[in-house]
């Protein structure tokens, strides 16, 4: 006895239901395209500044505000020129 071919079983779904199979999918997507760029993410040092790489408070990653804003914008212009690290 031969089995089936896989086949495409959305071909019953009510338009309710592939709206939303089709949501679950973009959440999946999303999900992955999130967890890969925190995976590529600079991961912070606590007690060592992530912009200017001073000594700071043991548990945090930046020395001050100035240095956080600092850090932030110079990495949302490289996201925005495509170079993000």
């Amino acid at each position: 006895m031969s089995t089936l071919p896989d086949r495409d079983t959305t071909e019953r779904l009510s338009p309710d239901d592939m709206a939303n199979v089709r949501n679950e999918q973009f959440l999946q997507a999303a999900l992955l395209t999130q967890r890969a760029a925190a995976a590529r993410a600079a991961k912070g040092v606590p007690g060592v500044c992530t912009n200017c790489r001073a000594a700071c408070l043991p548990h945090a990653v930046y020395c001050d505000d100035d240095c956080k804003a600092d850090h932030q914008h110079r990495e949302a212009v490289a996201r925005k020129q495509g170079r993000a690290t």
